[in-house]
């Protein structure tokens, strides 16, 4: 089922390095943030930038055809319906390439965060997630329960070990 296409934003504060983006971008929480947290926030989702892309070949055609009768001559409307399309590609083309980094870039975040609040290898994690079929949250309740996590009532609130510069704790076995 497609989605309602939106009205295409105007007058963004834009940035010079990220111009092609329309939409204001996620806002991740903390990497201090319970696993969990995270998770409900959205932080790991399916990137949006896609869903973005698909959209700026609606907009391209309905500018398109809001500047079809400003032109008389077929081949000065051609020559603009072109450098639109050229346009909106260019954007399209670099949102995709957005989603595909932002996509791995979670994937590897994903993992790595279930291997500290787990404490398990990579291989472990990415075998378990291409068997799983379900949502990031029931992944990771079903995940803990694979691990033999009695509560997990106690996970949801456990705090994140906090690796940070300086020097480490003294060894109380000394």
């Amino acid at each position: 089922m497609a989605k309602k296409i939106p009205q295409k934003p105007t007058h963004r504060k834009r940035s010079p390095f990220y111009w092609w983006r329309r939409f204001p971008s996620h806002k991740p929480l903390h990497h201090y943030k319970p696993l969990l947290e995270r998770i409900q926030n959205g932080d790991f989702d399916y990137p949006e930038y896609f869903e973005q892309a698909e959209w700026e070949d609606h907009w391209a055609e309905e500018e398109i055809a809001s500047k079809r009768h400003l032109f008389n001559d077929p081949q000065s409307f051609l020559e603009e319906s072109n450098a639109i399309k050229r346009r909106y590609l260019k954007r399209k083309n670099l949102l995709i390439k957005d989603g595909y980094e932002t996509e791995h870039k979670r994937l590897v975040e994903l993992i790595k965060q279930f291997g500290i609040a787990f404490g398990c290898t990579k291989d472990t994690i990415r075998e378990f997630m291409e068997e799983f079929d379900g949502t990031l949250e029931e992944m990771y309740y079903a995940f803990a329960e694979h691990r033999g996590v009695k509560n997990i009532k106690v996970l949801e609130y456990m705090p994140v070990k906090k690796r940070g510069r300086g020097r480490p704790p003294k060894n109380p076995l000394l």
